[in-house]
């Protein structure tokens, strides 16, 4: 079994510069600008658009995107043999069942937003996930994730490793139906997952910032396998 830790702080408004080892040198950075509570003054979401907004767009380019890459492989690559599976799909009456993965990642995306729309309010910032309240006489402020040194990279990586079982039951969904209409490209794009989600825990332990290169390579992957089970359901639902 894994054991999933994490460590944490309780914070305070104290304003000090932090003083970050890295290798032989040392740097100077700003601690986060925090209130009273501990918690910071600013969220990491843009003042403009709104979440959900700002979700839609992303959504949009990225089932764009999906689809498109998912039409170049149906026509560049072996058009026939895609087309003689997506007619197994249309004989079975399958191609309603392709879509409902779509119908069942909005419902995720939903959720999402909505998740979104908090954490900007609350202002709960990355790899943060809920706050802790300190009970007792003790005046104390609100109990967050240790960000500083081994521990702070302990608990990145602990974030890293929740992403990946947050995006993998759907992300294997989209694989596994897209993989009997195309197989090698399915598999293509299962491994381009894998190397991204990496990409993305290796620049979360770094820093929560740098984890988004992976994080929006492997989202892409996932557009495009999401691509390739909507162009098959939709072509076998036009079929059947």
């Amino acid at each position: 079994r894994v054991g999933l830790v994490a460590i944490s702080k309780t914070t305070s408004p104290k304003s000090q510069h932090l003083r970050t080892t890295m290798g032989s040198s040392t740097v100077d950075k700003k601690p986060e600008a925090v209130d009273k509570r501990g918690i910071p003054l600013k969220s990491v979401y843009p003042d403009s658009p709104s979440v959900p907004v700002l979700y839609g767009c992303m959504q949009g380019v990225f089932l764009g995107l999906g689809v498109g890459i998912a039409y170049g492989m149906y026509s560049l690559g072996n058009t026939a043999k895609f087309d003689s599976k997506i007619a197994t799909l249309a004989a079975g009456g399958l191609g309603w069942m392709y879509c409902s993965a779509f119908a069942l990642r909005m419902g995720l995306v939903g959720v999402s937003t909505l998740l979104g729309c908090e954490r900007k309010a609350a202002k709960v910032n990355v790899p943060d996930q809920q706050v802790y309240k300190v009970h007792g006489q003790d005046q104390m402020g609100y109990v967050l994730m240790e960000g500083e040194g081994q521990l702070g990279r302990f608990n990145r990586a602990q974030r890293a490793y929740m992403n990946l079982l947050e995006q993998l039951p759907m992300a294997l969904v989209q694989f596994m139906l897209a993989g009997f209409v195309f197989p090698f490209q399915s598999f293509c794009m299962a491994a381009v997952f894998s190397c991204c989600r990496v990409l993305a825990a290796v620049g979360y332990i770094s820093s929560p910032d740098a984890r988004m290169a992976g994080n929006l390579l492997g989202s892409l992957t996932v557009a495009a396998m999401e691509g390739c089970v909507l162009l098959a359901g939709v072509k076998a639902i036009m079929q059947e």
